[in-house]
């Protein structure tokens, strides 16, 4: 998308910052607005959609996940260990400057997260009338 919206072939698009941070930083595209319900600390001066009168609420984001079959006690280690990792100075760094915003949640948030993801995206296909195949 990136590619085509560089070239001209097409005249705006959706993407997420990290691909399209670098464009950005060197003037080749201008940030309209950020979907997320609050400004990115990566670029700050750019409004949300909601602060352009647009209601929307809608970020991209990654979790670690395992197999169901791992034990509590060996996905807890895990977990906590990864969120030391997320939240130390030198990753909190390198996501910043290429456009991301790690947080380092517990199992119980991502859980929550993945569960409150799904039924609002589904809701939004139901709306949409969208066939689920």
């Amino acid at each position: 998308m990136a590619t085509d919206l560089l070239g001209g072939q097409v005249t705006m698009s959706f993407d997420t910052i990290t691909p399209v941070l670098p464009f950005i930083k060197e003037k080749k595209l201008r940030p309209l607005a950020v979907t997320t319900a609050k400004r990115s600390s990566t670029l700050p001066s750019v409004p949300t959609m909601k602060e352009s009168g647009i209601n929307m609420d809608i970020g991209t984001w990654f979790g670690l996940l395992a197999p169901a079959a791992i034990p509590k006690d060996v996905t807890a280690k895990l977990n906590t260990e990864i969120v030391k990792i997320i939240k130390s100075p030198e990753f909190q760094k390198q996501m910043f400057d290429i456009g991301a915003e790690p947080v380092g949640n517990t199992q119980a948030q991502m859980a929550k997260q993945i569960a409150e993801e799904t039924t609002k995206f589904a809701g939004l296909a139901k709306a949409a009338k969208l066939a689920i195949e």
